[in-house]
């Protein structure tokens, strides 16, 4: 149980620390090779989302297809409307911290501001429910000073928060498939 025949032929060691040189290089290239996946993956994630509700008349899937159009038709980056659909993929794993998931699933393949969209966009969203729930509903003034602000305050206001209309006329998953093919067969970005 846990192993699993590779045809690597040479030393390999027991750790990561003990592994060879030799091994090592083998792992990358392989690594490199998982990365033609990712849009694949991210598609796969994203057409989960049609089972998740939470309540709501349309389900995750539509939601984040509508604020994708709404972005889109906002005049949005090629980033940020990847961004817009991606921005509760971490829903599908936990509604409470999903923004930071989401956020940094996408981390390395979106533009610095978009992916900072996505991490804060509940303290933006707050605005429009966290009243009602004891909250301060202007929690996104504790980000005035990033460059980025105007740009999650749009989100949140213009394409996010208005993102739940069963009537609006949102566009398909196979509209945004060149998108998110495109943004995820980039190298990703190491680091910050």
């Amino acid at each position: 149980m846990g192993t699993t025949e590779v045809d690597f032929e040479g030393p390999v060691g027991a750790s990561m620390a003990e592994f060879s040189d030799e091994y090592m290089t083998y792992v990358e290239g392989h690594l490199d090779e998982d990365l033609a996946h990712v849009p694949d993956r991210i598609l796969a994630i994203l057409r989960s989302m049609e089972s998740l509700t939470q309540g709501f008349v349309i389900d995750q899937l539509q939601h984040s297809l509508q604020t994708a159009t709404r972005a889109e038709r906002g005049g949005a980056d090629l980033d940020m409307i990847v961004a817009s659909l991606c921005h509760d993929i971490g829903k599908t794993l936990s509604n409470a911290n999903h923004p930071a998931i989401a956020a940094e699933m996408i981390r390395p393949w979106v533009s610095p501001e978009a992916y900072w969209v996505v991490k804060v966009h509940q303290d933006f969203q707050g605005k429009h429910y966290y009243a009602r729930m004891g909250l301060d509903p202007m929690m996104r003034s504790k980000h005035k000073d990033n460059p980025a602000f105007a740009l999650a305050a749009q989100f949140a206001d213009e394409w996010d928060q208005t993102a739940f209309d069963p009537d609006y006329d949102t566009l398909p998953l196979a509209h945004f498939e060149p998108m998110v093919r495109e943004v995820f067969s980039r190298k990703p970005r190491r680091g910050n």
